[in-house]
């Protein structure tokens, strides 16, 4: 009899399955990224959301803006965003949200073998993204060092640097990874800075979505940014992933993978360093008349999902 029992609470029991085996469709999710390993954590989420049933697929974008602008009009639904890009969209009427810290650091100045200070780069041509950290970086140390009106900017995406500076058609570029540290380690030129002394530090990129999507899916949002610190904190632990993912998705040689990854700060901490370095370069962008005015600071960061 109690075999019997036993046996039907078994059958009557039930089945405990993932989601996605019971025949439920997947939620669809895409994430935008960039073409620099700064977002590397990103290639980790779509494996960690899977379980919970949502399908991500990842988006990348050569240019900053127009990864932001991606997702301040739901082309894509979150993303890995460059602060400064982010907040241009966030003044010009497209209201967006940084929920959490995506990366510190990541990007450095490389210049033509036998340039070794700023000084030597009056009347040079200098590659930097247009739009980047990385241009409000410069701009600040341009101002340091009084070469504002006496260098020549040349805007290209990171990909596109290493090779003009190969050739000679540039003298100097300021680049994210893995681009910069290709150029160094390939002698193409030399490190001349590594721009964290400013204002905003390392401050980089936001894990971010519009605010609209944010207040329109709040459970699914909570997932995102769960996925999102899960990954970041595996890249942050475990240098090799972050190696790995290198060489797997911007088909870099393993050294160059490795010697980049050093220049790279993964960290989901959004507290109040994080935000203070946001604030500090918003007025940086102000003073460089790339920004109107600050964001809403209330709607702008939201780090209740975290």
């Amino acid at each position: 009899m109690k075999r019997r029992l036993f046996t039907a609470g078994l059958l009557c029991a039930p089945a405990i399955v993932p989601h996605a085996s019971l025949g439920q469709s997947m939620q669809k999710v895409k994430l935008g990224s960039a073409f620099t390993t700064t977002t590397n954590a990103m290639f980790l989420m779509p494996d960690l959301l899977k379980p919970q049933g949502i399908d991500a697929e990842i988006v990348s974008f050569p240019s900053l803006v127009q990864r932001m602008q991606a997702v301040a009009t739901g082309s894509v639904d979150v993303g890995n965003g460059g602060l400064s890009a982010t907040m241009q969209v966030a003044t010009k009427g497209l209201p967006m949200t940084v929920l959490a810290n995506g990366c510190d650091g990541g990007w450095m100045m490389i210049a033509k073998p036998g340039i070794t200070s700023f000084a030597q780069l009056k009347g040079k041509k200098i590659a930097v993204q247009n739009g980047s950290i990385g241009l409000v970086s410069l701009n600040w140390k341009l101002r340091q060092e009084g070469l504002t009106d006496k260098v020549e900017l040349v805007f290209l995406d990171n990909q596109d640097q290493p090779t003009p500076l190969a050739r000679g058609d540039v003298d100097a570029i300021c680049c994210f990874e893995p681009y910069s540290t290709f150029a160094e380690m390939n002698k193409f030129g030399t490190r001349l800075w590594v721009p964290y002394d400013t204002p905003m530090g390392k401050t980089n990129l936001g894990f971010v979505a519009s605010t609209s999507y944010v207040k329109k899916n709040p459970e699914l949002v909570g997932k995102l940014v769960k996925a999102h610190v899960a990954a970041t904190e595996k890249m942050r632990t475990d240098p090799s992933i972050a190696v790995e993912t290198t060489i797997k998705q911007f088909n870099m040689d393993r050294d160059i993978a490795v010697a980049s990854t050093k220049n790279l700060f993964f960290n989901a901490d959004s507290g109040a360093a994080f935000q203070s370095g946001l604030k500090s370069l918003a007025q940086m962008m102000i003073d460089d008349k790339l920004l109107d005015k600050e964001p809403d600071w209330n709607e702008f960061i939201n780090t209740s999902f975290i």
